[in-house]
């Protein structure tokens, strides 16, 4: 009977620590932590350099230069900036232009499309006057990097004249009315995605 009583134990002994072992919490391995890069200047890189960074009102980009110098360096980083912001805006009037031919487009028609896709594009170099340089940060290459920026208002402002410049090309007609509704609700719902 001795036995059978330690035997006894020694199982539920068994189970109780098997049990213990089984809802032991499992410790998460920690987040690996980006390792701190100083720059020529001895400042620390921004977020910004390797982190896209994104706002409901402005749309940022960076650009990356090194040249003989700082302030070539800085110029080079800026052109490649704004011709990212350029392309961004670029591709958001191009998403437009084939929203509205898609909805409206007819041979007809044809004429009007091709001067929409003029005015797109000088909306796209016109908007860039709108560019901001936020931030400089000037790595241990002595490469540079800028942060810029432009409000999504400018993008606004300057598509609203060629959107009425294309609205006016048409022939005034319901279905001319409808694919004009539609052309700005598109460019109003491309905004909102954007960012």
């Amino acid at each position: 009977m001795k036995k059978w009583l330690v035997i006894l134990t020694l199982v539920m002994v068994s189970i109780v620590l098997s049990g213990c072992a089984s809802t032991a919490k499992v410790e998460e391995a920690p987040a690996p932590v980006r390792p701190v890069v100083i720059g020529a200047e001895g400042i620390p890189q921004p977020e910004w350099v390797y982190k896209t960074v994104s706002t409901q009102d402005v749309h940022y980009e960076t650009g990356y230069g090194k040249m003989s110098d700082k302030q070539n360096s800085i110029k080079r980083a800026t052109v490649e900036a704004k011709n990212k912001i350029a392309a961004w805006v670029s591709t958001q009037v191009k998403e437009v232009v084939v929203t509205y031919v898609n909805d409206a487009g007819s041979g007809d028609n044809r004429q009007a499309l091709d001067a929409m896709e003029v005015i797109s594009q000088q909306v796209a170099e016109a908007t860039l006057s709108g560019v901001t340089t936020e931030e400089i940060w000037v790595d241990a290459d002595n490469g540079v990097w800028v942060l810029c920026t432009i409000p999504i208002a400018n993008i606004q402002k300057s598509f609203e004249p060629a959107a009425e410049a294309v609205a006016e090309a048409f022939v005034e007609s319901e279905a001319a009315e409808a694919a004009n509704a539609k052309m700005k609700d598109a460019f109003a719902n491309l905004l909102k995605g954007a960012n």
